[in-house]
């Protein structure tokens, strides 16, 4: 299915008639969700919603996090972030009111939560960790970043997939999962010198180059090739020619020579 990224680091179009709520889907009595769309063309398919955050700093651990869920902090407070806070809850409380059209009476449960006086953003982490995009600018022995390598005033870029509404007794709420993360160490995990001249490390793919530069170095390159005999030439000796046939005419020959001979005309004559 294709998908509508909503990235809060750039301008974005958003119209809240384009938001598609599908069809109730029960998983028990009380229990079901809503599966949620945007469709800004009525001639395309409706899309999956993603979000992409503005950049966060880390201020607490997310790599001990319980019943796959992370709550982050969404610090520091300025422009962007409040930008995302405001659309999020501008967001729920259209789908509130919706819910509130359709005579259905639910309490509204958000994925921005707010303790000492800051705002958390709510997301599931998959039970396979395989399936979360995580990338940094930090290299490992084994090239796999984990969450518990994000270190304190670490910054991260997410995308977060919003996915349905769940609605439990009487309560709803949406699904928010986290897709994709980058972190961005601090430069004391980056090991950065701002004293010295900074060199910087090679890469394990260049080690590897370098490694191979070495070997080719140490092996002997191949012998030249044999040079081919050359054909023998005598100096200085002139070329013997093939002797040459000598023709000597036969005595019918020179009869029939003279019969063929005119008489020459004097003018005295």
């Amino acid at each position: 299915m294709s998908f509508h990224l909503i990235d809060f680091s750039t301008k974005f179009d958003w119209n809240f008639d384009n938001f598609i709520i599908g069809k109730k889907i029960k998983k028990d009595q009380d229990n079901g969700k809503y599966y949620i769309y945007y469709q800004p063309d009525p001639n395309e398919t409706p899309k999956e919603i993603y979000l992409k955050l503005p950049k966060l700093r880390l201020i607490y651990n997310i790599g001990n996090y319980k019943y796959n869920q992370l709550s982050i902090p969404i610090y520091p407070n300025w422009e962007q972030t409040d930008i995302f806070i405001n659309w999020i809850k501008t967001l729920e409380k259209n789908i509130e009111d919706c819910f509130l059209n359709k005579k259905i009476k639910k309490e509204l449960t958000s994925i921005i939560t707010k303790k000492n006086l800051l705002n958390f953003i709510k997301a599931k982490v998959s039970e396979i960790s395989e399936q979360i995009k995580i990338s940094s600018d930090i290299q490992t022995q084994s090239n796999l970043i984990k969450l518990s390598d994000f270190k304190l005033n670490g910054q991260i870029e997410m995308v977060i997939k919003l996915s349905y509404i769940w609605s439990r007794s009487d309560k709803i709420g949406l699904s928010s999962e986290l897709y994709q993360i980058k972190y961005y160490a601090p430069p004391n995990q980056l090991e950065i010198d701002f004293i010295d001249p900074i060199v910087k490390q090679p890469t394990i793919q260049q080690n590897l180059i370098n490694q191979l530069n070495q070997i080719n170095k140490s092996i002997p390159p191949p012998p030249p090739p044999p040079l081919l005999p050359l054909p023998n030439i005598i100096p200085n000796k002139e070329i013997q020619l093939p002797p040459q046939i000598k023709v000597i005419p036969s005595v019918k020959d020179l009869q029939n020579a003279i019969k063929g001979l005119k008489r020459i005309i004097n003018k005295d004559d």
